[in-house]
């Protein structure tokens, strides 16, 4: 057909534009005859036992918008699908997320084999998943199929969740990632018909392990499972607070545990929250073998409990136990549930005194760490000002996440500090550790109505959820620094460097007992053994040659 223009000298570009016009001309007529061929043959889709339904559905997708060699795709496979339900025995009205993974485990495998109008290259599961979801999608449309009916409504509150993140501070990207994650929960849900109001933590479970049909596939799911959980229990946590769903997860209040021992703790030893939460939990582990009832407690019994306890657990949480089981048999003595001297029935652990020593790293990397961090960001600012809190005041990790903006005293400079016993005390706050703290309330804190001074950067501003923050913020400088060997990799570094450092520029130990808020000497004693010059000095000389 194109040789005509060619013998009458027309130059190729003519020639091009010749066949692509008649080209264009003989796919149109075709796309117009489609919807009306017969079924004999290997493109045509209307006729046979699905020909209302599928005509039906071609109406449907010309009405989605969908272009015209798209609809004679899914047209042409669509007749497949319906014979596989067909030989599957479910009928449409049936199709939910199970079916779908067998339609695609199977089809493919199976009922593809001697289908000589599909080339290899065509028989991808994908093609077929999106021609099935299009026929769910088109029966829901039409009535055909039973479903919650949610999806739209879970949209609209999934906009308006992200509206309220938005409002709080979050950044794009993370919005991007939280609407991604919870557009693929609810779809799941629609696709599995479960509706919002039976959703619960194994809901959860399940969406997180699903063999995923969805529209949206989980890409790397098993490193980013604890990312998806989390973005979706905030989001149903939200459902939750607007009436929309029952509480998913409820939370279990941790203080409820124990309260009359909770609560003689810190009336009458003056234990913190945290070491009181830490006693409660090492008791649940061990308690249950003691029994309910305290009277029957005797010293044989709490003997054998506690050394057959021993043998499956590491020296250090072994004396972790026995200190909480001797607060717990004081608190039992002090209401006269049990005898007082049971309390010098629980073992001990041998440990030498004094048989560490405190690790620590010079005074340069000390300031290597701190002139890590980049003081162009909100992070980095954050992080010098703890950094140099550490290192000046030999502050723990505790003090950092309690310092509150009313604790720092700028026209005097000091800082009070709450210790573990909460005994307040104020320190000096040196100047570069003062002008650190400074430039992050101005150029880098949020402005958020919060007490507490050092604050997450990332949306939610909100304090640091517990001492591990400042430990991440050491780990990072260490990492910068390429300081990996050094432990231990936390504030407790910072706290033995500058006690360490003290004593070897001649200070005493009650100077640093009195820095690091020691309440005994022996306490500080330890840190004796590190200053080697001053043991050098009192070493006495070796007697003889013998070695």
């Amino acid at each position: 057909m194109c040789s005509g223009p060619v013998d009458r000298g027309l130059g190729a570009e003519a020639t091009f534009h010749f066949c692509t016009v008649l080209l264009r001309y003989f796919i149109n007529e075709r796309s117009k005859a489609m919807p009306s061929c017969k079924p004999g043959r290997k493109a045509g889709y209307v006729g046979g036992p699905f020909e209302r339904l599928i005509q039906e559905f071609v109406t449907y997708l010309k009405e989605a918008g969908l272009g015209q060699s798209q609809i004679w795709k899914l047209g042409r496979i669509a007749e497949d699908v319906l014979t596989w339900l067909q030989r599957d025995g479910t009928a449409i009205e049936s199709v939910d997320d199970a079916v779908l993974r067998r339609f695609r485990d199977e089809y493919c495998e199976e009922f593809l084999k001697g289908r000589e109008h599909h080339r290899p290259s065509q028989i991808h599961a994908t093609r077929f998943m999106n021609c099935a979801r299009w026929l769910i999608r088109f029966a829901e449309h039409t009535g055909r199929t039973r479903h919650p009916g949610e999806l739209a409504d879970g949209l609209r509150h999934l906009d308006e969740y992200l509206a309220q993140l938005a409002a709080a501070g979050y950044r794009p990207y993370p919005l991007k990632h939280h609407r991604y994650r919870c557009h693929h929960f609810l779809a799941w849900l629609h696709q599995c018909r479960i509706p919002l109001a039976e959703v619960n933590a194994c809901t959860l479970e399940r969406f997180i392990d699903h063999d995923c049909v969805c529209p949206w596939s989980m890409r790397k799911v098993e490193k980013w499972k604890s990312r998806h959980a989390g973005s979706i229990k905030a989001f149903l946590r939200f459902l939750f607070t607007r009436g929309v769903m029952p509480d998913a997860f409820p939370t279990e209040d941790s203080s409820a545990e124990m309260p009359e021992f909770r609560s003689w703790l810190r009336r009458h030893r003056g234990i913190g929250d945290v070491t009181i939460g830490k006693y409660v939990r090492t008791l649940s582990f061990f308690l249950p073998d003691l029994g309910s009832d305290p009277q029957l407690y005797d010293a044989a019994l709490i003997r054998d409990v506690m050394l057959s306890r021993f043998a499956k657990v590491a020296p250090e949480y072994a004396r972790e136990m026995t200190k909480a089981l001797r607060m717990y048999l004081r608190f039992l003595a002090s209401n006269g549930a049990c005898r007082a001297e049971l309390v010098n029935a629980v073992p001990s652990v041998p440990q030498a005194r004094l048989a560490t020593l405190p690790r620590y790293i010079p005074t340069d990397d000390i300031e290597r760490l701190i002139a890590s961090c980049d003081l162009t960001r909100a992070v980095g600012l954050r992080d010098r000002a703890v950094l140099l809190l550490l290192a000046r005041l030999a502050l723990r990790a505790g003090d950092i996440c309690a310092l509150r903006l009313d604790d720092i005293d700028w026209t005097k400079a000091l800082v009070k500090v709450s210790g573990k016993s909460k005994r307040t005390v104020q320190l000096p706050l040196p100047q570069d550790a003062g002008d650190a703290i400074l430039a992050y309330i101005e150029k880098a804190r949020p402005r958020v109505d919060e007490e507490k001074v050092f604050l997450r950067v990332p949306a939610p501003h909100v304090p640091f959820p517990s001492s591990n923050a400042v430990t991440h913020i050491v780990c990072r400088a260490l990492d910068r620094t390429g300081m990996h060997d050094a432990h231990p990799r936390g504030a407790q570094l910072f706290r033995h460097s500058a006690a360490t450092a003290l004593l070897r520029s001649g200070a005493s130990l009650e100077t640093v007992g009195t820095l690091l808020r020691h309440r005994l000497p022996n306490t500080t004693a330890i840190y004796a053994k590190v200053n080697v010059p001053m043991l050098l000095e009192v070493a006495q000389p070796w007697v003889g040659d013998a070695r």
